[in-house]
């Protein structure tokens, strides 16, 4: 069996192993192993809010480490539905399945450098989009939750999960300036001109806690993963170029803060701050000729996906058991990206 094969089957089974355990430590406790389905184990979660934020893209010279590329994506106040479904079977176990989608087409801008001169240190080449359009953003989140130690006022355990994350822009029309201003104008009003989409998944594991003192309540969780799997796809459609990039088993690190405070027994408001981080991975890139039909598949260095995201205050009126709960909250994310790729000529 292939050395990578075999990881990714041993890294399979942590979900399964984790549910054992807790499953073992339940038993152990004399514990009813007939999961609880009252109306009060489970919450209902939806919500609205306005996602905006940013990606770089930094291409740099795999041999010289020089950057000859970088694209400056940015998303304005694109309005996402958020929904959350909670069940506790069981007093140690949680299972959660989350997730969040733009409700329409946004807009944001594009900004494309390059540095073309190997001896200038200054970018020699730029466009400019203003007229770009966020195509969609989505996410979606499985997980469990096992509280190992717990009592009236705290909780905290250990967490297991599967995450996807998508987004995509188009660009279009814009401005230009080539070989340091020699060349300047506009592109035609609508034309498309890069598309650029990201797609990241991941399984992971991680540690939760909860704390609550009066009428005040903390959330910490801290996830991990080492098997991050990362796909990119970036259309130049003047060029009748697509390059497309994928990464597996790099590593993922996120924390998520949460602080509230409960103005009734059914209403919270809370700020909470999240940050998440892609290291760098080992992959390959595939140039598509669209004329030709040519192919060129090259193997190198690949992206850093460096992911933060901030969630400043979210206001909300919480029912449990068989109602919804309604939030409303503002989101603002940021992403980077860095991509090392050998052929300049190609950018």
């Amino acid at each position: 069996m292939h050395r990578n094969e075999g990881c990714r089957m041993k890294k399979s089974t942590i979900v399964v192993t984790i549910i054992t355990i807790l499953s073992g430590n339940a038993t152990a406790a004399s514990t009813p192993l007939i999961p609880n389905i009252s109306p009060d184990r489970f919450t209902v979660a939806a919500s609205a809010g306005m996602l905006s934020g940013k990606s770089h893209e930094m291409v740099y010279d795999a041999e010289t480490s020089r950057k000859i590329s970088q694209l400056d994506w940015k998303i304005k106040n694109v309005a996402i539905l958020k929904g959350d479904i909670s069940w506790a079977p069981y007093s140690f176990l949680t299972l959660n399945a989350k997730g969040w989608t733009s409700l329409a087409s946004g807009s944001g801008n594009m900004d494309d450098y390059d540095w073309m001169n190997e001896n200038q240190s200054e970018w020699t080449d730029h466009s400019s989009h203003p007229a770009t359009n966020i195509n969609y953003a989505n996410e979606y989140d499985l997980n469990v939750k096992g509280w190992l130690l717990q009592d009236e006022n705290y909780k905290a355990g250990i967490t297991a999960g599967y995450q996807e994350t998508r987004f995509s822009w188009t660009a279009t029309g814009g401005s230009y300036s080539y070989n340091n201003g020699a060349y300047t104008g506009n592109f035609p009003k609508g034309v498309r001109g890069i598309g650029y989409n990201q797609r990241f998944s991941m399984p992971y594991i991680g540690l939760a806690g909860q704390y609550r003192i009066n009428d005040f309540e903390f959330n910490a969780l801290f996830k991990f993963s080492d098997w991050v799997r990362a796909h990119d796809n970036d259309e130049h459609y003047m060029r009748d170029l697509t390059f497309r990039e994928k990464t597996s088993s790099s590593r993922y690190y996120g924390t998520v803060i949460n602080a509230g405070y409960y103005v009734t027994p059914n209403a919270k408001v809370f700020a909470e701050f999240t940050y998440s981080k892609y290291d760098e991975g080992k992959g390959g890139t595939q140039i598509i000729d669209k004329n030709s039909g040519d192919s060129v598949s090259m193997a190198e260095m690949l992206p850093v996906f460096p992911i933060k995201i901030i969630v400043p205050v979210n206001f909300g009126y919480e029912i449990h058991g068989n109602q919804w709960t309604f939030l409303f909250h503002g989101a603002r994310t940021g992403k980077k990206m860095k991509l090392i790729r050998k052929n300049p000529l190609l950018q």
